[in-house]
């Protein structure tokens, strides 16, 4: 089905980019998703590795099923590949662009130190309202970028004690969006991750958090 570019942004998605397998480099691959409940004509769409001489183009009469997920492999041998006999997505970091057949941008996803200009620490609820443990504290990301942003292994970690969280595999900042790290909360909402810790981690006078990359480099620090 011929959908107009709204319809294919809101429905289609990058969701994964495996640019650092356990095996051959060369095993790396894209994941492009439909979220949506109508098969979509996906011929002429492409998505680019980072450059433009990096690019694979769906062939004509290629179709994307309601909730299907489909691969783009980085060796030849598969229905989908780059035919590429090299790596191409960096293990720094980079990005995936998807596009429609006109040209127009579908979804961008962002890894490594290509996101780091997208995500910022935007708030420390330091006083919370629950005694003696202030289980309610948070720490908020905002993803200020029109990009999905993976933050799977990124760590957020205390300045004045040891209190480090680690995101885990397969989370992803959706473009504009935020989420909240609580100190201890149980049960979680959308988008609410948690310390899990006893006692409080915010010092209410002063203190301040670092947010870094699955390769330990600082993508962003707030303190107050």
């Amino acid at each position: 089905m011929k959908l107009n570019h709204l319809q294919a942004k809101s429905q289609v998605e990058i969701v994964h980019v495996h640019f650092h397998p356990e095996g051959k480099q060369l095993d790396e691959y894209v994941e492009i998703k439909n979220r949506g409940e109508l098969t979509i004509d996906i011929s002429g769409w492409k998505v680019e590795a980072g450059s433009p001489d990096q690019v694979f183009v769906w062939p004509q009469g290629s179709y994307l099923s309601p909730f299907e997920t489909i691969s783009v492999y980085t060796k030849s041998g598969s229905e989908y590949s780059f035919n590429s006999k090299r790596p191409i997505w960096n293990n720094r970091g980079d990005v995936a662009t998807l596009t429609d057949a006109s040209g127009e941008e579908i979804c961008g996803f962002a890894y490594g130190d290509k996101a780091h200009h997208s995500v910022l620490i935007s708030h420390i609820e330091v006083d919370g309202k629950e005694k003696r443990t202030e289980g309610d504290e948070f720490v908020e990301l905002t993803n200020v970028s029109e990009s999905i942003v993976d933050i799977d292994g990124w760590r957020l970690k205390a300045t004045r004690n040891d209190a480090v969280f680690v995101f885990p595999k397969g989370v992803k900042l959706e473009p504009s969006s935020s989420i909240r790290v609580f100190t201890n909360k149980a049960p979680l909402d959308l988008n609410e991750f948690s310390f899990n810790s006893p006692s409080a981690i915010w010092n209410n006078q002063r203190g301040g958090c670092k947010l870094l990359d699955y390769k330990d480099r600082e993508v962003s620090s707030y303190h107050y």
